[in-house]
């Protein structure tokens, strides 16, 4: 019985050696989003896809869509094409800049097209039709 229990010891100290030895691979990658719904997201990252469990992740610069580019922090490999996402940081696109004058030039016409009088009926109409369904 002694030397069963000291076999069954010496397993367990091995087994707990092997997985205690397992490093855990934090890291961040860039990608653009593929698919994304309330607990999984699916990344595009260097040619290849990698699911990501998004259930305890923090989103850290706004709301994440399809077709976005983020930068994820992860633990484990993405070779497993499986991992946790810890962190998820949107890049958020550059828009157009449109420069408004300050200054107006007050010498030019003001230029109006005169109203079609049928159509000012209709959107009258309109008008009449939805403050008649908004009010019940």
């Amino acid at each position: 019985m002694k030397r069963f229990l000291g076999y069954l010891v010496a397993a367990a100290s091995l087994v707990l050696l092997s997985v205690s030895c397992h490093k855990a691979v934090r890291a961040d990658a860039t990608g653009q989003v593929d698919e994304i719904t309330d607990s999984v997201m699916i990344v595009r990252i260097d040619g290849s896809k990698v699911k990501f469990d998004i259930t305890d992740c923090t989103f850290t610069n706004g709301a994440v869509m399809y077709g976005d580019s983020v930068i994820i922090g992860y633990v484990g490999d993405l070779s497993a094409s499986y991992c946790v996402a810890e962190t998820c940081y949107l890049l958020v696109k550059k828009s157009d800049v449109v420069v408004a004058d300050t200054v107006r030039d007050t010498s030019k016409e003001l230029k109006t097209r005169p109203v079609d009088k049928k159509k000012a009926e209709e959107i009258d109409n309109l008008v009449r039709i939805a403050t008649k369904r908004n009010a019940k």
